[in-house]
Parts: structure tokens; sequence; C-alpha cells
């Protein structure tokens, strides 16, 4: 018998909450970062149209963001809802990681 893996990341309701609550409190960084978790897994559970909008909402709010520094894209955290984050989080890494998504009509 295989051993199936377990999903240990937090349900998709959860991440979609957070991200909410990041957005109403006006934290751009850690909405911009559940969002991009959103949208790395929809895309993995093919949910393509709800990924192309985190994606978009993604990239809307780290090009809000300062970037002038390597202290401003530095990344806080390793993991957001499950999802690993880049080391450095701004929007070319965003528009390189998501392109597919945000490349699509």
């Amino acid at each position: 018998m295989v051993d199936e893996e377990i999903d240990q990341r937090p349900p998709l309701s959860e991440v979609r909450k957070a991200y909410e609550d990041e957005r109403f409190f006006q934290d751009d960084r850690a909405a911009a970062e559940y969002a991009y978790a959103l949208a790395v897994r929809l895309r993995e559970i093919g949910l393509l149209s709800e990924a192309r909008h985190f994606a978009k909402e993604c990239l809307e709010l780290i090009e809000s963001l300062p970037a002038n520094s390597l202290e401003d894209v530095v990344s806080s955290r390793q993991t957001v809802g499950g999802v690993p984050l880049p080391d450095h989080f701004h929007d070319g890494v965003v528009r390189s990681r998501l392109a597919d998504l945000l490349d699509a009509a």
C-alpha cells in the first residue's frame, strides 16, 4: 500500500478569510501574500478563473507597496496559507511566478 500525502495546509476557506481580514485592516503586504497563496493553490486545483482573480489582486497590491530597498521586498515569513513565499516578494517576482494567470485573457 502506497502512503498518500496528506495536505497539511490550512483549508482554502481559512486562507480566503485571512485575505479578507488583511484587506479590511488595510495591511496591503499581508493581503498581497494571501492573494499570492490563493492564486497558487487555486491554480493547483484547476480553479483558474478564481486563481486569475487573486493573481491580479496580488499584483495590484504589491505594486502599491514600496520596493526601493532590499528591506522593502524581503519576505518576513516563509509560508502563507500553506504556500512557500519567495525570498524577495515584489511585482517582478509575482509577474514571473504567476505569469500564466496574469497573461490569460
